[in-house]
């Protein structure tokens, strides 16, 4: 009873490491809390100066905020993500930072 017991828990030891073994999802975590900080700082920019810019701009805003509120829902939910989807997330958030950085720009900043 107590061999079954044993291997009973260490199949289930081994079946919780299977579960744990996807990509690190840390990077992605830590690149979105940037670009999610820096888009925040980029809105409030904008909603303080909207006469500076046009509707394309507050389009796009409204499309990367759609976009970073399903990646947080994608970062915090249990789902496996790929380690292709994780770098594909991170070099985005890149591309937030650096429309951020224009905005600065376009403000003087």
């Amino acid at each position: 009873m107590k061999k079954l017991i044993t291997l009973m828990m260490a199949l289930v030891m081994a079946l919780s490491l299977v579960a744990c073994g996807g990509p690190d999802k840390q990077p992605a975590m830590d690149a979105y809390n940037k670009a999610s900080d820096a888009f925040n700082e980029a809105a409030d920019l904008i909603n303080q100066n909207p006469d500076m810019y046009d509707q394309e701009v507050f389009d796009t805003m409204n499309a990367m905020a759609d976009v970073l509120n399903q990646h947080a829902a994608l970062l915090e939910s249990d789902q496996e993500i790929s380690e292709e989807k994780l770098n594909e997330m991170i070099a985005w958030y890149g591309t937030v930072e650096d429309w951020v950085a224009d905005i600065k720009t376009d403000l003087g900043l």
